[in-house]
């Protein structure tokens, strides 16, 4: 199960994560396409409330994984918002806020259920790693240093979407990073590093060739 605490989160706002695993903030999104023909941005920030930091960057680097992430210029748009986030957190507030531009931009319902198979599976295997542990490596400190690495992998997507598929790296490296952020689990923050240097590596060689 998920801590819903992230850098900057203080304590929990409406919509917020409280004790949900990753599954049930899954759940979540797709109770959201159900009831809409369209969830925009906005809809996931009053879900998941203004203080939880990380489970928002999660969840849409998770929709960058699926099918969602195929579309033109989604992937950019989706780096760009978790972006704007990690910006927030590396700066200390404690509360997400984001421009109108952003928080009305939304996908398609059909679109998220069509990527649901996938974006489950990768939650049930989040959820199964998630632990606390070597603690010491998710101090507040250290997050805001593994916000603004997140910042960094953002500003690689746009280039990384002229290569197929190279854009899911970076995002699955950012959805790592946010789980460490979440359980406060120093491992996987390590693995999720370990995955963004890989990620911007393979981009780079990708692009240069």
């Amino acid at each position: 199960m998920v801590d819903d605490r992230s850098a900057g989160s203080g304590s929990k706002g409406s919509g917020s994560t409280g004790n949900r695993s990753i599954g049930d903030m899954v759940d979540a999104i797709e109770d959201l396409a159900a009831r809409k023909d369209e969830v925009a941005v906005g809809d996931l920030v009053e879900q998941f409330g203004s203080r939880t930091f990380a489970p928002f960057m999660m969840i849409l680097a998770l929709v960058g994984i699926t099918p969602v992430g195929t579309i033109p210029s989604v992937p950019s748009f989706i780096a760009l918002s978790i972006a704007l986030v990690a910006g927030q957190q590396v700066l200390g507030r404690s509360h997400l806020w984001l421009p109108g531009v952003l928080r009305d931009r939304s996908v398609a319902s059909g679109r998220i259920a069509s990527g649901k198979g996938k974006l489950r599976k990768i939650a049930g295997i989040l959820d199964a790693i998630a632990r606390k542990r070597l603690t010491a490596l998710a101090s507040d400190p250290a997050l805001r240093i593994v916000a603004g690495l997140i910042v960094m992998l953002c500003a690689c997507v746009p280039l990384l979407e002229l290569v197929p598929f190279a854009a899911a790296g970076p995002f699955l490296a950012i959805a790592l990073l946010s789980l460490a952020m979440l359980v406060r689990d120093g491992l996987v923050m390590l693995v999720g590093g370990a995955l963004a240097l890989g990620a911007l590596f393979y981009g780079g060689t990708a692009l240069a060739w």
